[in-house]
């Protein structure tokens, strides 16, 4: 018998954890996020990208690592509350813009030279993944290297699991697939037609 389908993680849900800390997965102290940000540093390579798009940018952490990378950093995120940390944070970046949304549907029209999703893709539901593919998709089309890092614990609430998404981006993009990182806490995937 097969799991039950979960919806996909509202903004109400990322609203309350902000509420309750300005840090709610320690990016600052872990250990695990200083060690996954290495690594994900590493498989997009030392750029420069004229214009990259990271997708779920929280409380900016990895996106002032980012930023001096990128021509222009595109820094997208669900939580109203967790924008408004980063830019607290991020001010002094001037090739940086803070942009709300929900990914898919609301990320920005243009062609980049690099997208990132670090621990995200595995709050949309099946319908939304399967749209955040074709929009990664195109990117691929365009150019851009992709770089999906997810965290492997055990999916509770989430709608679907680490491995999960990864499974499936790899199927879907095998073509593209470039690299790919395991470590008992995450998966990274970086996905290149140009293999830079």
């Amino acid at each position: 018998m097969s799991a039950p389908l979960r919806a996909r993680t509202p903004a109400s849900h990322f609203e309350a954890l902000y509420e309750s800390s300005t840090d709610p997965w320690d990016y600052l102290s872990s250990a695990y996020e200083s060690e996954k940000y290495a690594a994900t540093l590493a498989a997009i390579g030392p750029g420069p990208f004229a214009g990259a798009l990271e997708v779920g940018c929280s409380i900016g952490i990895f996106s002032a690592m980012l930023a001096p990378r990128c021509g222009e950093l595109v820094a997208m995120d669900f939580s109203a509350r967790a924008l408004r940390l980063a830019g607290a944070r991020l001010a002094d970046l001037a090739n940086l813009e803070l942009v709300q949304g929900s990914f898919p549907e609301q990320a920005p029209e243009r062609a980049w030279e690099l997208v990132v999703c670090s621990e995200v893709l595995y709050y949309l539901d099946r319908p939304a993944l399967a749209m955040a593919l074709q929009w990664l998709r195109v990117q691929l089309a365009g150019g851009a290297r992709v770089v999906v890092v997810s965290w492997r614990g055990p999916c509770t609430s989430e709608p679907l699991c680490g491995d999960e998404v990864h499974d499936m981006l790899v199927a879907e993009l095998a073509a593209e697939h470039a690299f790919d990182g395991r470590s008992e806490g995450y998966r990274l995937d970086c996905f290149d037609r140009n293999e830079r």
